[in-house]
C-alpha cells in the first residue's frame, strides 16, 4: 500500500491516494498499533497524556489550536477544554471517535496538503509521526499551508523519528532505509531547512521527554553537530547511540 503513494508521480495523484491509503491500512491491518489503540481507551489515554503534557506551555485558554494528521483525534479532544477551540485534522475518518457533542472539538478531513484554513486562524498547530508519512515531494506544500494558516508568532510544533536513529517504520528489522509506511524520515536540521523555505521566520527545538520540557527554546545549530557525528558512524551503533535524538521536538514560529 505505502508503494502506491512512494511511486505515485505527481501530486494530484497522492492528494486522493492519502485518504485513500490510510483508510485501507485501517481496515487491512486490525493489529497496526494507531488501530489498536483507537479501540483501547487505556492505552489512547496513555499516549495522549505526554502529548498534551508537551503543547501545555504552548497554549492559553483563547489559543486556536489544530492537529495534523490526527488519527482518532484524542490528542485534540484532550486539548479542547484547555483552549477555544481545536481542530483535528486528517487524511481519513477510519480512525475517528464517535462524534460527540463537546464545545470547541471539531475533527475534519483534509487531503493532506492543504489545512482548508483562513490566514492567520490558528495559534497552534502540531503533528506527531505524521510528516515522515508524507511523500518528499509534499512536505515542503503541507508546511506553507501551516505557516500561512497561523498569526504572527503562532506556532508548529512537529514531532517526528529522528532519521539518524531510523528507520522507525517496519523496515528497521531488515533495511537501513524505510520502505514501509514511512517515506522519509528527517533530521531536526533538516525539517528545519524545511520550514524556513515555507516561511517560517524562525525555527527552534526543545528537548521534551514524555512531554516534560527539559530546556527553553533552543536554536536548531545546536543539533546539527550532533546529528552530522552521529549520522556518520555505522549502522551497528549508530542507531542504539542516536536513540536520546528522539527527545529534540522542532518548534517552527512565524
Amino acid at each position: 500500500m505505502a508503494d502506491r503513494l512512494r511511486n505515485a508521480r505527481s501530486k494530484d495523484e497522492r492528494r486522493s491516494l492519502y485518504g485513500e491509503v490510510y483508510r485501507l491500512r485501517s481496515e487491512r491491518i486490525p493489529h497496526h498499533p494507531l488501530v489498536r489503540r483507537a479501540k483501547d481507551d487505556a492505552a489512547s489515554a496513555a499516549a495522549v497524556k505526554p502529548q498534551v503534557a508537551l503543547l501545555r506551555p504552548f497554549l492559553t485558554p483563547e489559543s486556536r489550536f489544530c492537529e495534523l494528521g490526527a488519527g482518532d483525534g484524542a490528542v485534540a479532544r484532550a486539548i479542547s477544554p484547555l483552549v477555544g477551540s481545536a481542530l483535528a485534522l486528517d487524511v481519513t475518518d477510519a480512525l475517528a471517535l464517535p462524534n460527540e457533542a463537546r464545545t470547541g472539538f471539531e475533527f475534519r478531513v483534509f487531503d493532506g496538503f492543504e489545512l482548508g484554513l483562513p490566514g492567520c486562524s490558528l495559534d497552534l498547530a502540531y503533528s506527531h509521526d505524521v510528516v515522515e508519512h508524507l511523500h518528499p515531494d509534499d512536505l515542503l506544500d503541507q508546511a506553507r499551508s501551516v505557516q500561512r494558516s497561523l498569526r504572527p508568532g503562532g506556532m508548529y510544533v512537529c514531532v517526528t523519528p529522528n532519521r539518524i536513529s531510523g528507520p522507525h517504520d517496519i523496515s528497521r528489522h531488515f533495511s537501513s532505509i524505510p520502505q514501509g509506511f514511512h517515506l522519509r524520515e528527517y533530521t531536526a536540521t533538516e525539517l528545519a531547512g524545511v520550514f524556513r523555505e515555507a516561511g517560517f521566520s524562525r525555527v527552534k527545538i526543545v528537548v521534551a521527554v514524555n512531554g516534560r520540557h527539559l530546556s527553553p527554546l533552543l536554536p536548531t545549530g545546536l543539533a546539527r553537530p550532533l546529528e552530522a557525528t552521529l549520522g556518520a558512524l555505522p549502522n551497528g551503533v549508530r542507531r542504539p547511540l542516536s536513540l536520546p535524538l528522539a527527545a529534540l521536538k522542532v518548534v517552527a514560529i512565524c
